[in-house]
């Protein structure tokens, strides 16, 4: 695949912050630096963070499968075809901002 990557490997990369107790900071930020900074800041709080938020509840982590990662994401963008599910994504998005907002500025300063 070369230097080109998929969103969908964007998003594997992205639910590792997540799901480690020592997070690779480089390494999302290797994948992540490949988009645009406002398209990764996107994809982090409306679709990833949407469907790994409750795995920083545990007091374990575990990884997500990548499949079920991608499926979890594509049901979470049929809410974007409603004007109740974007306001629903909207809001919620904004909670995630302010929750993971340490994680999403020590990634952000790598890119």
């Amino acid at each position: 695949m070369g230097n080109i990557l998929s969103k969908e490997e964007l998003y594997v990369a992205l639910s590792d912050l997540f799901a480690a107790d020592q997070i690779d900071y480089d390494y999302i930020a290797s994948v992540a630096k490949l988009f645009p900074i406002e398209s990764v800041e996107y994809a982090l709080f409306n679709y990833v963070a949407p469907v790994c938020y409750y795995n920083t509840v545990t007091s374990f982590c575990i990884s997500f499968d990548k499949d079920d990662l991608i499926s979890n994401i594509n049901r979470v963008k049929q809410n974007e075809n409603s004007f109740f599910g974007r306001m629903k994504m909207y809001f919620f998005s904004k909670y995630l901002q302010l929750k993971f907002n340490h994680e999403w500025k020590t990634l952000k300063n790598l890119l």
